[in-house]
């Protein structure tokens, strides 16, 4: 008798796994007390307080959803949060939640200390607590970058990442690590919220990615550590790769070739400077699908469900494929698929439809990048393609539209929290009588955010009327620093001239705001008290 979903393991590779490593620096901590337990500190400086410069993104505000709510004891006094819509005085939205840094020594790393959530020690140990005042200085490793800027530093893969069975129970976690695992920013959010929305039904899984910091610099014994953690606490498997290896795959191939390609950017188009014929990166990129096929393979348990995600990891099908013939494996790519004219521009277009081709179902977000993607299948891999799917030799995938949507009784929910109702109120009274337009896109050249912001100066141009009387919000997300530099002139200027010709003392037409200037209660506000929300992708 089959397996019901509720009864198998349901694998998802994604690049990045939810919940990320963070570091709380020596600096911020205290000495131990009496009872072996630290005590709270005063403060400590939150990645996500911290503005970003021009251009630049910090973190992703769905973020917000997933973090930790619990205050712990004697909570510390911080001052207000910062009003990013206004110069009015902004609602009181409680202490900022602190962290208890837990003392103990690691290798020299180079990061700095990230959002401040609540951190219970795990039970004591036999380990022995280095008094802060022998411990020689710690260097503050960073967070991973967001998609501005690719990581400085990683790990090669060690052989405790790859193993038959989990490393769990057989060895003694230390009493304090000043590192912590919570939310990401920089993972697919959509993609986690959407498991979670279903988990009535996908009753086991596990998520396979990387960690969302630089590694090199990881002894064994911490990644032994964390992998431990990571596997009984969150369901999840790292996979290490070297911070070279990121930035060649992530930054280069990821980003500059194929990120572009697949939203239509042709090499002879105006300004597009990408080697998508003779890309070296390809190598990189590889590597990175072969160590993702290789954690797979390597916890595959009978019965398990690989689901596979975006244009990251497309060969990873093919190569878990090859290793486990009869897996059941989908795959489903979260953006735009182009045209048979513009995807054979790529050098490796073969290798990519075929590690694709590895899946039993591959999925889209809609029924025109479904018909491209058979479409180009059938001209560049002569194979046949049929409306259901590609017929291989010994085989049939399925090919279909899957959009993904949004939790709506989550978010829903989550707006009648106080915090976002208080915004609510102030944003109604500071903005009455105005319409608010808002949009939320990266900031590259695809998005159109530049085209957006000219159609609402063409709209005050034309119709006098409703200068001072509407306001275009624009919240900017992250991507790669290269194609942020890119849009980012462009829009700045134009963001400049707008609010110059129609701005008045009591009037701002175009407000845009980094990611790290609100935070998701605000920005759930924003929508509820806002007019419209506006997309202008070229290509989604």
């Amino acid at each position: 008798m089959p397996l019901s979903l509720k009864d198998r393991r349901v694998v998802i590779a994604s690049l990045f796994l939810p919940q990320g490593t963070v570091y709380y620096d020596d600096d911020a901590r205290s000495t131990v007390t009496e009872d072996g337990e630290p005590p709270t500190v005063a403060k400590t400086v939150p990645l996500s307080t911290t503005k970003a410069p021009p251009g630049s993104i910090a973190f992703s505000l769905v973020e917000e959803l997933t973090k930790a709510a619990t205050p712990i004891t004697s909570p510390p006094i911080v001052e207000d949060k910062v009003n990013p819509f206004s110069a009015f005085t902004s609602p009181r939205l409680g202490p900022q939640q602190g962290v208890r840094p837990l003392p103990s020594r690691l290798p020299t790393l180079n990061v700095i200390p990230s959002i401040v959530v609540p951190a219970t020690p795990p039970p004591r140990s036999h380990a022995t607590v280095t008094s802060p005042a022998t411990e020689r200085p710690t260097r503050r490793p960073s967070r991973r970058p967001s998609k501005t800027a690719s990581r400085s530093s990683s790990v090669r893969r060690s052989n405790s990442v790859v193993r038959n069975t989990p490393r769990l129970g057989f060895l003694e976690v230390p009493q304090y690590t000043p590192w912590q695992i919570e939310p990401s920013s920089h993972g697919n959010v959509g993609l986690f919220n959407a498991v979670n929305s279903v988990g009535t039904v996908i009753k086991k899984k596990v998520w396979v990615g990387i960690v969302d910091c630089p590694t090199d610099d990881f002894s064994e014994e911490l990644r032994v550590d964390l992998e431990m953690k990571y596997q009984s606490r969150y369901e999840s498997l790292p996979v290490w790769i070297s911070d070279a290896e990121f930035t060649q795959y992530y930054d280069g191939y990821c980003h500059q070739v194929l990120w572009p390609t697949l939203h239509y950017a042709v090499p002879d188009a105006p300004r597009t400077r990408l080697d998508l014929y003779d890309s070296k990166t390809f190598e990189y990129y590889k590597v990175v699908n072969l160590k993702f096929a290789e954690a797979i393979v390597s916890n595959y348990h009978d019965g398990d469900i690989i689901m596979v995600n975006d244009y990251h990891l497309m060969l990873v099908p093919q190569m878990v494929r090859e290793r486990i013939p009869n897996a059941t494996i989908g795959f489903f790519l979260h953006v735009t698929f182009p045209s048979s004219e513009i995807f054979r521009c790529l050098a490796a277009r073969q290798q990519l439809l075929r590690g694709m081709l590895g899946a039993d179902l591959i999925a889209f977000q809609t029924h025109n990048h479904m018909r491209h993607f058979r479409q180009t299948v059938h001209r560049i891999l002569s194979l046949e393609a049929l409306p259901k799917g590609i017929q291989l030799e010994n085989s049939f995938v399925d090919v279909t539209a899957l959009p993904m949507g949004i939790d709506l009784s989550t978010l829903d929910q989550k707006r009648k929290d106080p915090e976002v109702r208080e915004w609510v109120t102030l944003l109604e009274q500071r903005y009455a009588g105005v319409k608010l337009i808002v949009g939320r896109d990266k900031l590259d050249e695809v998005q159109g955010v530049r085209q957006k912001v000219l159609a609402f100066e063409t709209l005050l141009d034309r119709h006098p009327e409703f200068r001072g009387k509407v306001v275009l919000f624009q919240i900017a997300l992250s991507t790669t620093s290269e194609n942020e530099n890119i849009a980012s002139n462009p829009l700045n200027t134009a963001i400049s001239r707008i609010n110059a010709r129609f701005s008045s003392l009591s009037y701002t037409p175009v407000v845009l705001l980094h990611t790290s200037e609100l935070n998701f209660d605000q920005y759930l506000a924003l929508l509820t008290v806002a007019d419209a929300f506006m997309v202008t992708s070229l290509r989604e």
